[in-house]
């Protein structure tokens, strides 16, 4: 899961111009990408049922609220040390793309770890927040631990929204990933994993919007998030849906189960035929085959060679994890990576070229590992708490090995599997939980029914998008007919890691601003 997340956090890195609290007065301009970057969220309010029709609200009114969210006469720090739950207050180094008077900190929370039973104890959260005066704020979460210090440096590349109109930024760990974890937590032991609820979490996130608004109020909120952000942003929407004012999940799967069926069909007969066209599509999902045909092939001479260099990386298999079973695991989910991430085509064609040269092995494990490094399925991954969490309630895709092993036998070399058809259920998890922690951890799909009812029910202003290449569209909640407060998008050429604002057509584009800075707008107008 290394890779998904380093590609997830690429997803949101908009290098757009970042606004600051005196920048009210900008006009905007008839060009594509200027209009889109230089929106006037301060300026205008909304009706949120009519966002489009501008109110009698002048922009000196908001101009002079946002320049006093934070009291002048008390410094800022103090003010953050102030609210409940908050332990400690660090100013971050800060950099920006633009001239801005931002401030960087890194604010620790110490919240509970079931927020139904206060003696259960605490932990520590980490929630990085970049201050700009402005009266509009972004809560993004991407559901895993917080990036390194170079991307927190630059917290003006992280928001969606907050890069392209000044607001206000915060950035929240999830619960026991990262630095944001009880003390005593074990990846090789049952104890606290069952507090790594999805109520909890929204909890936290809960707690934590209502202490920021104490000194933002009055506020307008966007929530949004990426991938299992995106399932935790719409959680947010159906648990607590008056924390923000609209809430914007991307490319947000939830599968059916622990094992949904469906993602390898789509990842072998159906994937790509929006993008490149069924005929061309057909050609890569070949191609990714026959390079996983190639790599089994060559397995005797790379299957030790790939989990040795696991172990040389820190990885900690547990004794199912065999280098046989690792090895099957990593050229399976080569479809999956290719797919998802950098749609690769011509680094695969160029190894399969050097068919009989004296390195072509070398050049397959070299693709293996770049698909996913052998960690991906170590019981010491910081990732661990996303698999805890599939197998307790937001699920994950199967494990189908037949395309491939009906590859194999078509091809007639005789090389084969050793993970047999048997093996595929639970497969995921006998590898990465010691068999204490397999037996403790069962799936409770409430959150994912209540979310299925929610969706065509809820009163909150939501703006889903997908890609329609990205694997995980498969994954996703059953569709439902737009309406005035809720919306999908789908960008048909985006994969999972490469939906931006830009992708969309300038109509979606334009409407997604608009509902944003309506929705948040109205919300800094109703105090």
């Amino acid at each position: 899961m290394n890779k998904k997340i380093r590609t997830l956090l690429s997803l949101l890195l908009v290098t757009l111009i970042l606004v600051s609290c005196s920048s009210k007065t900008r006009t905007r301009d008839t060009s594509r990408r200027t209009e889109r970057t230089s929106r006037e969220t301060t300026v205008e309010t909304y009706d949120t049922e009519k966002p489009t029709e501008p109110s009698e609200t002048t922009e000196t009114e908001i101009t002079e609220t946002s320049c006093e969210t934070i009291r002048k006469d008390i410094p800022i720090e103090e003010q953050l040390m102030e609210l409940d739950g908050v332990v400690s207050v660090e100013e971050l180094e800060y950099s920006s793309i633009s001239d801005t008077d931002a401030r960087n900190f890194m604010v620790i929370f110490e919240q509970p770890l079931d927020w139904s039973d206060p003696s259960a104890g605490t932990f520590e959260q980490r929630v990085q927040f970049v201050y700009t005066g402005a009266v509009t704020s972004e809560f993004y979460v991407g559901g895993y631990l917080l990036p390194d210090d170079f991307y927190l440096k630059y917290g003006d590349m992280l928001g969606v929204f907050a890069s392209q109109t000044g607001s206000n930024f915060v950035n929240a760990e999830y619960r026991f990933f990262g630095e944001s974890v009880p003390e005593g937590l074990d990846n090789s032991k049952p104890d606290y994993w069952n507090y790594l609820t999805n109520y909890n979490a929204a909890c936290d996130f809960h707690h934590i919007f209502e202490q920021f608004d104490r000194i933002l109020s009055p506020n307008g909120w966007v929530m949004t998030g990426g991938s299992k952000g995106g399932m935790a942003t719409m959680l947010q929407s159906m648990y607590f849906p008056d924390d923000a004012a609209i809430y914007v999940p991307f490319v947000a799967p939830y599968s059916d189960g622990p094992q949904a069926e469906d993602f390898f069909d789509n990842i072998y007969e159906t994937i790509g035929d929006e993008k490149y066209g069924p005929e061309k599509a057909a050609e890569y999902r070949d191609l990714v085959l026959e390079f996983q045909v190639e790599a089994i092939k060559h397995r005797n001479e790379l299957q030790q060679r790939y989990y040795d260099y696991g172990i040389e990386s820190g990885a900690v298999f547990s004794d199912y994890t065999t280098p046989e079973i690792l090895y099957d695991m990593a050229v399976l989910e080569f479809a999956t990576a290719t797919w998802q991430y950098y749609q690769g085509f011509s680094s695969i064609s160029k190894v399969l070229d050097m068919k009989g040269s004296d390195d072509y092995a070398d050049r397959i494990l070299d693709l293996l590992i770049d698909a996913n490094e052998p960690d991906t399925w170590s019981m010491n991954t910081v990732y661990f708490p996303y698999y805890i969490q599939a197998k307790m309630e937001m699920g994950e895709h199967e494990y189908d090995f037949s395309f491939l092993r009906e590859a194999l036998e078509k091809d007639g070399s005789g090389a084969e599997l050793v993970i047999t058809e048997d093996m595929e259920d639970m497969l995921l998890y006998k590898m990465t939980m010691t068999p204490e922690v397999f037996d403790a951890i069962t799936y409770d799909s409430t959150s994912r029914d209540m979310l299925i009812k929610w969706e065509k029910e809820t009163d909150c202003h939501v703006i889903q998008l997908f890609g329609g290449a990205d694997v995980w569209y498969a994954m996703r909640l059953p569709d439902v007919p737009d309406r005035d407060n809720f919306i999908t998008i789908v960008v048909p050429s985006a994969a999972h890691s490469n939906i931006y604002l830009e992708d969309l057509s300038y109509e979606e584009a334009d409407e997604v601003l608009d509902r944003v800075i309506s929705a948040q707008m109205q919300a800094v107008n109703n105090g």
